[in-house]
């Protein structure tokens, strides 16, 4: 139970986050997403861990599973190992990624949260949520496999956008809440595109920059021979050839330096796409003047 100071801290909190809500430019955005991560790094990072433990755990057994099919060649349990691992590090990271969406919105509102009351929400919402973030996935696959159809996969892949928050923080329907980001994105394509273009290709520069330059670092005894041994690192790197068990290690050292900066980056992007997401409610129904209406009359 809260005491009175506890509530009345909240409401000081909650009134200081409506009071500064106000439409964002593109470096405001940024500000505001590096701010957040630094100001509540411990409950993203205790967040994204338990995606980079699976991660690492599940890299580590395929690896096993690919000694064995080179010592016995037992190709058809390596694709069933391969296939059930693949499908539980996927739900995996959906989850710690609907986690993160939510506990996003709740510190840029100013309301305190911790890891497990994000896994909570993401656990309760996790139907709705995953029903609408595979209907995205499957139709914006779908148009573009089909080649002709990459413009208009481009055109709904960025419309959707918002369904995750939507189901998660507003708590619709998979359905709706693909048609409530539609009505969120309808008259700001652009603007949306170029903010979500510009975070992602931060993010992927500096996690790629981070990741090749510390795992060349770790490799560098080999890439000391010459441009074929720094050559044959780069490979390992993306198409590891695993046959003993010396390469297992190897391969291990990878993934784990690898899937460390992969999930302290992953919070970024989420808290980006979080902001443009109440950027866009604050500019087209006045979420600032609701919060603080809402604020007032508590």
């Amino acid at each position: 139970m809260l005491q009175a100071n506890d509530s009345s801290h909240e409401s000081n909190v909650e009134e200081a986050a409506a009071a500064s809500l106000q439409p964002m430019g593109f470096i405001d955005i940024l500000d505001s997403m590096f701010s957040l991560y630094r100001n509540h790094f411990r409950l993203f990072l205790s967040i994204s861990v338990v995606y980079f433990l699976i991660a690492v755990i599940s890299d580590l057994l395929i690896g096993s599973a690919a000694i064995s099919v080179a010592n016995s060649g037992e190709l058809e349990r390596f694709v069933l190992i391969f296939s059930v691992l693949l499908l539980i590090e996927c739900a995996v990271m959906l989850y710690v990624i609907g986690a993160l969406v939510f506990g996003s919105a709740q510190v840029f509102l100013g309301v305190r949260i911790d890891a497990g009351a994000a896994f909570r929400q993401a656990k309760r919402r996790f139907g709705p949520y995953l029903a609408a973030n595979f209907l995205y996935v499957l139709v914006v696959v779908l148009l573009t496999i089909t080649i002709i159809g990459i413009p208009i996969a481009l055109f709904f892949g960025l419309r959707w956008v918002f369904c995750s928050l939507a189901a998660l923080f507003e708590e619709h329907s998979a359905v709706k809440a693909l048609k409530r980001s539609s009505e969120l994105v309808k008259g700001g394509w652009w603007r949306i595109f170029g903010m979500m273009i510009g975070i992602f290709l931060l993010v992927f520069f500096v996690q790629s920059i981070l990741q090749i330059s510390l795992l060349f670092v770790l490799g560098l005894p080999q890439t000391m021979g010459g441009d074929a041994e720094g050559l044959e690192m780069l490979r390992q790197m993306f198409v590891p050839q695993l046959s003993t068990w010396a390469d297992l290690i190897g391969h291990g050292i990878r993934s784990f330096v690898s899937n460390a900066i992969a999930i302290l980056m992953l919070p970024v992007g989420v808290i980006g796409a979080t902001l443009v997401y109440f950027d866009r409610r604050i500019r087209k129904e006045g979420f600032d003047i609701e919060m603080r209406v809402t604020s007032e009359s508590v």
